[in-house]
This record gives structure tokens, C-alpha cells and sequence, in this order.
């Protein structure tokens, strides 16, 4: 009896979620007459960013929608054509998104204004005892930039700290080994030194100097300065108060009610629209030539597609090869898609998941153009996976490359025996049975295994990017061996060939597939995003399967001893601030 009155409370509160629901989109749909003849469009930049967002009603309702690049970047490309926008409003909150997520906004902000519209950011502050580069950089792309009374601009220039846990290591006992190929192959130094080698820390030098030296040209740019005078400015921040317009960083220091009243009053007959306000209301794509949209975000991991959670990084994305080998495999069976723009935002992992998504976006390529779109990271196995697209497209400031290869374990025996007293007894059938675990060093033989394993994947790496690149295994070696490049430089070195954002991803795939810059183009998400009613179904959320997946991990760790590794084809997160 108890259990039939709760499946007729769980039918009902079911029955009653999607009635609101259904109530919340019929009033929505009431609520979005055509576009008034004047809008000025109005975003707000705060919280993370994803590259695609499925419709959500629950978090329209409740105010927790994620920003989604594709729909920012689809209402400023309207916004930029259409005669009713007469400007753009940008308040700059903490978003998420890296150095090649803002070029990007930055270039649509740039297409908007060279259309004839004004473009306005606020700003409450840049940075509140915080480095305030990324924000204050976003905003430099505008007209005008206002900072709230009580604000400072942190532009500051930029600090790289990394990581080495081989202290914590030898406090506790546990020995690293961690072979490589390539000396700029920098992940494995994290458990193996206490400080950059001098092949890191040249990387390092010159990742970081590059995005310095794109920073400044496009302050100076947007605020009508010379380079040598931004480098000054930089030198002498932060900016407090007043100092901040005397040092022509800002236009306007005031609230933000007076920000919107003094705007108003230049556009007074002007509706202020969101931009998804804008989007539905205006109108829709319509059908035209089809082009894919396969989207690859996180550590490359086999499987599904998912979240997990890391000991080092925290709740983190999985580009699961079962999936967007999957979605590759889709487009081919639809049978329409005129060609397929792959967008890539990966630090790597897996090289054998790599090569799975490789194989099929390889197989796709051969009968309908590929184009591959960067993002803010596509470096180790997120390039591994672009070789064999048509084109490459990256942002000067993506990093990418990193075509090196490493493995490596940690003997954690002492760890368990003498700060734990955990001891393990111990039976191996087989010469090499315990090759892959974490109690005991490598033997000889064994370190020749790994390195004949690391020869064989590191030779298949450069091979695709010279098969794919149109150069010699020699030439990709020289400037692989772990290097990692900014877009920029990369473009330089011959392993991207179009600087730019998805826009130049797209007409690249045009131009492959012989669309028209007159035609309509129907983006077709592959895997689709899942509906809203779906993930009601699946209730379990992806923080849920990370927190089994991350006890999983415990459980082999406590019965085994064995700690995984992110992969083969993995580098570190370069965090710049």
C-alpha cells in the first residue's frame, strides 16, 4: 500500500513539474511578439560558458540557464546585419571561457561596430583584488567603457604558476618514474620535479609572451593606443578610481542605473532585448544547406561522453570516443549534410580513444569536407584528432600542438606500508603481471616494454600530422617532441591554416562545400543536445555518475593500490590569470 501511494506521488509531482513546464512555455510563447523597428541588444556575461546548451524551461524559470556561445555568437552576427539593432550593451560580470573564447566575442563585437552600431560595456569592476586582464580585455573591444564609482582596473599582465607535487611525494613516500618523448613534453614534470626544466620553462616563456603580446595590440587597438603605451600602462596598474580615466583605460565611472539611463537616453524609442529575447522573437534560420556540428569538449577518455571528477582538477568534461566517433558515424549514415565543422576544446588523454575519434572524422573527411574549429585548448590528443580534416581553424590565442607522447606510474609501497600501514600480499602469474601497477618500481625489462610503447604511439602521432600536414616526419618531429603554441604560432609552424573563430570555421566549410555566401546555412547538431524532457527522465545528474566513477577509483585504489593517469596524449592545463 505504502509503495503504490508513492508511485502515485512520484506520477503526480511528474504530472505537476511538467505542467509548469508546459504553462512556462505557452506564456513564453505569448510573450514573444515580432522585433520592434528599434532594439538595442543586451547581453550579460556572468557565469560559465558552454559551446551548446539545450533548451531548458527549468532554468529559464528558476534563472539558471548557462550562456551558450552558439546563441551569443548567433545574436551578434544577427544583430550586426540587422537594421532594427542599433546597439549592443555588454555587462561584464565573471564568465567563464578562456583567452580564445574572448577573441572571439571580441571579433563578433568587432563585426557589430563596423556595421555602424554602437557597442557599450560595463564594467563594476576589472578584477576586485583579482587580475582583471580577460574582463577589461573583452571590454576593450567596445566603444566605450564604463566602471562602476567603486571599481579598479586590474590590467595587470599575466602570471603563470604550475604545479609539482614531487615534494608531496617524497614527504609521503611515493616514487614517480615518468618517461616521455619530447623534453617540452612538460605533464610528466609535474610528478617528477620540484621546478620548470629549462625546456618547460622556455615553453612557458614563450606561450605566455605570445597572448601577453596579443593582449596588449588589442587594448591598443580598441582604445586607440600605441602597443609601447599599453606595456606602460600594464607596468603601472592596477588602476583605482579616478586613475582609471586619466589613464584613457575607461570612458564613464557610474552605477550601473545611471549606465542604463544615460544609454536610454541616447536610444530612448529603442527596445533593450536579451539576447535570446532577440533571438526568439526574431526570425528563425530556416532550412537551407546542411552543415554538421560536432562538438568535442574535455579530456579524451573512452566511452560515452560525460562528467568526471579528477583528484588534481575537479568536476571536469569527457569527450568520450563511443560518442563523437558515434556522431561521425551519424552523419555519414544521414545521408544531407553538405559538410561538418568539428569544434575542439581538449587538453587530450587517451591515445587510443584519440585515435577511434580520429579514425572516423578521418573517414567522414574523405567524402564531405571537414573543418576543424579550436577553441580555447585543442593541444596533445586534441590535435591528434583534427589530422585528417581539410582545414584547421584556430584563434591566435588556442592553444594547441603538444605532439608528444608520456606514461608513467607511482610506487606507492612506502606510502601504504609506512604512513598508512596498509601492506598488500602479493601473487603474479607472469614476468610483466604487474607492469601497470603502483607497488613496485619497473624492472629493466619492463622499462623496455614502456619505452617501446611510447616509440610506437609518439611514431604514429607525428606520422598522422605529417600524413595530414603535408610534411616530413623529420619537419613534424622538429616541432613536436611536446611542444605546445599558441594559434598564432602554430600558424607560423604549419599545423593550423586559418586564424579565426567558428565564423571562419564556417567559411572555410562554404567554401569546401561550394555554399554560396548567399545561402542559408542549417547548423545540425551532432550528438544533439538532450531536451529537457529527457533529462527529466534520466534524473541522475552528471555530478551523480562522477561521484560513482570518482568511488570506483577509491575502491581500486584501496584493493589495488593502482592510481590512473589522465593518458598517453595528455598536457597539463596552462592557466594563465
Amino acid at each position: 500500500m505504502a509503495k503504490a501511494r508513492s508511485v502515485i506521488l512520484g506520477v503526480g509531482c511528474l504530472v505537476m513539474v511538467v505542467g509548469v513546464v508546459l504553462i512556462a512555455l505557452m506564456v513564453r510563447g505569448l510573450a514573444s511578439p515580432k522585433l520592434p523597428t528599434e532594439v538595442v541588444l543586451a547581453i550579460n556575461l556572468e557565469g560559465p560558458i558552454a559551446e551548446v546548451t539545450a533548451e531548458d524551461p527549468f532554468a529559464e524559470i528558476f534563472g539558471e540557464q548557462v550562456l551558450s556561445l552558439r546563441q551569443l555568437r548567433t545574436a551578434l552576427e544577427r544583430a550586426a546585419d540587422d537594421d532594427r539593432v542599433r546597439g549592443v550593451r555588454l555587462r561584464i560580470g565573471s564568465f567563464g571561457g578562456g583567452f580564445a573564447v574572448v577573441q572571439e566575442l571580441r571579433d563578433l563585437l568587432g563585426e557589430v561596430r563596423a556595421a555602424g552600431k554602437w557597442t557599450a560595456a560595463y564594467l563594476e569592476t576589472a578584477g576586485e583584488f583579482a587580475p582583471g586582464n580577460m574582463s577589461y580585455y573583452l571590454a576593450s573591444a567596445c566603444d566605450e567603457i564604463t566602471l562602476h564609482p567603486g571599481g579598479d582596473v586590474n590590467l595587470i599582465g599575466f602570471s603563470v604558476r604550475s604545479l609539482f607535487v614531487r615534494g608531496t611525494l617524497d614527504k609521503l613516500g611515493i616514487k614517480p618514474e615518468f618517461p616521455g618523448r619530447g623534453a617540452y613534453k612538460s605533464a610528466r614534470f609535474m610528478y617528477t620535479e620540484r621546478d620548470f626544466t629549462p625546456e618547460a620553462r622556455e615553453m612557458t616563456e614563450w606561450l605566455v609572451g605570445s597572448l601577453y603580446d596579443q593582449l596588449v595590440s588589442g587594448v591598443a587597438e580598441g582604445r586607440g593606443m600605441t602597443p609601447a603605451e599599453v606595456r606602460d600602462l600594464v607596468d603601472r596598474g592596477p588602476f583605482l578610481g579616478d586613475e582609471t580615466t586619466e589613464a584613457g583605460l575607461v570612458d564613464h565611472r557610474e552605477d550601473w542605473t545611471t549606465f542604463t539611463e544615460r544609454l536610454d537616453e541616447t536610444d530612448g524609442s529603442a527596445e533593450v532585448l536579451g539576447y535570446r529575447q532577440y533571438l526568439e522573437r526574431g526570425p528563425s534560420g530556416g532550412r537551407g544547406a546542411r552543415i554538421a556540428v560536432v562538438t568535442g569538449v574535455g579530456g579524451i577518455m573512452r566511452g560515452e561522453s560525460r562528467r568526471e571528477f579528477n583528484p588534481l582538477f575537479g568536476m571536469s568534461d569527457i569527450m568520450g570516443s563511443d560518442t563523437i566517433a558515434g556522431a561521425f558515424r551519424a552523419i555519414r549514415k544521414a545521408g544531407n549534410i553538405d559538410a561538418v565543422i568539428f569544434r575542439v576544446d581538449s587538453p587530450g588523454g587517451s591515445a587510443l580513444a584519440s585515435e577511434i575519434i580520429r579514425e572516423e572524422m578521418a573517414r567522414t573527411a574523405e567524402t564531405i569536407p571537414v573543418v576543424v574549429s579550436m577553441a580555447d585548448v585543442a593541444g596533445s590528443g586534441g590535435y591528434w584528432v583534427t589530422c585528417g580534416a581539410q582545414r584547421i581553424v584556430a584563434e591566435p590565442g588556442t592553444i594547441t600542438g603538444s605532439i608528444g607522447v608520456l606514461t608513467g606510474h607511482l610506487n606507492m609501497d612506502a606510502f601504504y606500508r609506512d604512513k598508512l600501514g596498509m601492506t598488500f600480499g602479493r601473487a603474479d602469474f607472469g614476468a610483466n603481471a604487474d607492469i601497470y601497477g603502483s607497488l613496485e618500481d619497473w624492472t629493466d625489462e619492463q622499462r623496455a616494454i614502456v619505452d617501446r610503447v611510447l616509440d610506437r604511439i609518439y611514431h604514429r602521432f607525428v606520422t598522422l600530422v605529417a600524413e595530414s600536414r603535408g610534411m616530413t616526419w623529420d619537419e613534424v618531429d622538429a616541432i613536436g617532441r611536446g611542444r605546445v603554441f599558441t594559434g598564432e604560432q602554430a600558424l607560423a609552424n604549419g599545423l593550423v591554416d586559418v586564424l579565426g573563430g567558428f565564423d571562419a570555421a564556417l567559411a572555410e566549410a562554404r567554401t569546401l562545400a561550394d555554399i554560396g555566401a548567399d545561402v542559408k546555412v542549417e547548423l545540425v547538431d551532432f550528438p544533439k543536445a538532450k531536451p529537457w524532457w529527457q533529462q527529466l527522465v534520466h534524473h541522475r545528474s552528471d555530478e551523480q555518475a562522477a561521484v560513482e566513477a570518482a568511488l570506483r577509483d577509491w575502491e581500486a585504489f584501496v584493493t589495488t593500490g593502482t592510481v590512473e593517469l589522465p593518458g598517453e596524449v595528455w598536457m597539463p592545463p596552462v592557466v594563465v590569470r
